[in-house]
């Protein structure tokens, strides 16, 4: 008997054997994070947009019922005059496929995939190679094979118009080598599905081209280790496969001389079960004089832009706190944020200038975000620029303070703010939030909050919920740079910086 197999199954098992078993065999083990969710969305408004290009096109009948999309596909084909079909259906060698465009061009048709990426990768020529060997198995004249993606330099001009967003790139040369390899994957994907569930190690592959839904799973198999070597900072991928190939899988397995110095710091605040902290030097204390501005920003990317200005995948502010700390201890704060659902750009901006003053550190986490929001805020609207601009020099990163001062083996070898925060004050711990603890999380709430069917109730536990969220990274950040000037006993002070 033969095995069907969709496109999606077969680029599972070109990603992992076991990812298909279980894709087959175990459905039940699969954990879908929000990431996924949001690629499908996305995937699913770009699709939207490409159909967009043809008012007069096709679609043909719904996925859940195979046997009709195949017949009406075949009748469509042999409409005159032809016409563009959306979602024509290709059995061959039990492998279905589903075109997003198909376009009649004089030598035969042009099939189109949309991908909401912004850029050509290499599972997508794989994806196009299977679709073109099946549509041509099945019997149709196939003259062209090309990719849409989205073009992240596109700006968006209102008023519904997305002419632009996509750009194509025939990709028939990249496919002519793979054709002969499509039955290949195909033979190999069958018996993978028929076999008993396949041994594979996690490793690189768990991630590449999309997380896989079963690691969870996956995890619960491998051989478990007290101290993890995942846990060792700046470890390349390659080192990581060496060592787990020769059966290093804890901290304490691996050489100590092969280790950074940073490393190094983690193996033995790991294994003695006491954090590291060295105080800050006078010169890095010099940098927080004078009031403190503690800033934090939410953003929001829309792959297709829904305001005027704005481009594909563009992280757009909708709200900063600010815990703003005197020269003498005193602490205020403030908050921004906008859920009307109109632009909240140039608010955000204004506001932001508005509170920072003309001096005093603007204190951040990570820097290069924060920063690359100001600049793009500045290109956007010229009259503010020169006030915006202003505000860079100010700048001031604790993470890479942080990461050469403080480490708590709990942390386990992050050092996001939400490692380090619970581990320098676990009663601030993100995880005792309610509806929002991550910035997906202040995406999804904030997308939500602006959709116009949310019920009042519903936006303002939403706007609640957001807003303890962004307060909690900037008096996080309090907290984290007390430790850090103080010492470990000033950690336990942060409720003086609730105003």
């Amino acid at each position: 008997m033969t095995v069907r197999l969709s496109k999606s199954r077969l680029i599972a098992y070109r990603q992992c054997p076991k990812r298909l078993w279980l894709e087959i065999h175990r459905p039940d083990l699969k954990v879908e994070d929000e990431s996924a969710r949001g690629r499908f969305a996305a995937g699913h408004r770009v699709g939207e947009i490409a159909q967009a290009q043809y008012p007069d096109g096709i679609m043909i009948a719904p996925d859940n019922n195979l046997i009709q999309a195949l017949s009406e596909t075949r009748r469509l084909l042999d409409l005159q005059p032809r016409k563009v079909l959306f979602e024509a259906t290709f059995q061959a060698e039990g492998l279905l496929v589903r075109a997003d465009l198909l376009i009649p061009v004089e030598r035969g048709w042009h099939m189109v995939e949309v991908k909401s990426s912004t850029k050509v990768k290499e599972y997508h020529v794989e994806d196009a190679a299977i679709q073109s060997w099946v549509a041509s198995k099945a019997g149709l004249s196939l003259a062209q094979t090309s990719l849409q993606v989205v073009d992240s330099q596109w700006t968006y001009p209102g008023g519904n118009d997305y002419a632009g967003l996509l750009k194509s790139s025939p990709v028939d040369d990249a496919i002519a080598p793979l054709l002969q390899e499509v039955p290949k994957w195909l033979a190999e994907a069958r018996d993978a599905a028929a076999a008993s569930e396949p041994s594979v190690k996690m490793g690189k592959h768990c991630n590449t081209p999309f997380a896989c839904s079963f690691q969870a799973y996956c995890e619960t198999l491998a051989a478990p280790a007290e101290f993890p070597i995942a846990w060792l900072p700046n470890l390349h991928y390659l080192k990581r496969e060496r060592y787990e190939a020769a059966g290093l899988l804890d901290l304490r397995d691996i050489p100590v001389e092969d280790l950074s110095d940073k490393q190094r710091r983690v193996l033995q605040a790991t294994l003695s079960n006491q954090s590291y902290f060295g105080p800050l030097s006078t010169a890095e204390s010099a940098l927080f004089e004078g009031t403190r501005y503690y800033l934090d920003f939410e953003t929001i990317t829309f792959t297709v832009p829904i305001w005027a200005g704005t481009r594909p995948y563009q992280q757009v502010p909708f709200q900063w706190s600010c815990h703003i700390e005197t020269a003498a201890g005193a602490i205020t704060h403030d908050m921004f944020i906008d859920l009307s659902g109109e632009d909240p750009s140039r608010a955000f901006a204004e506001s932001l200038i508005g509170l920072l003053g003309q001096d005093g550190p603007i204190i951040v986490y990570n820097q290069g975000f924060e920063k690359r929001i100001i600049r793009e805020l500045a290109e956007r609207f010229s009259d503010l620029a020169q006030s915006l601009t202003r505000l860079l020099d100010r700048v001031v990163d604790l993470l890479p303070l942080v990461n050469g001062h403080f480490y708590h083996p709990d942390m386990r070898g992050s050092w996001s703010i939400k490692a380090v925060l619970p581990a320098m004050a676990p009663e601030l711990d993100y995880a005792n939030l309610e509806g929002v603890s991550s910035g997906t999380g202040a995406q999804d709430a904030y997308s939500e909050a602006i959709n116009t069917d949310t019920p009042p109730e519903r936006k303002a536990q939403l706007e609640t919920a957001l807003r303890e969220y962004c307060r909690r990274d900037t008096l996080a950040m309090v907290v984290v740079l007390r430790y850090l000037m103080d010492g470990p006993t000033e950690a336990n002070h942060h409720q003086s910086a609730e105003e």
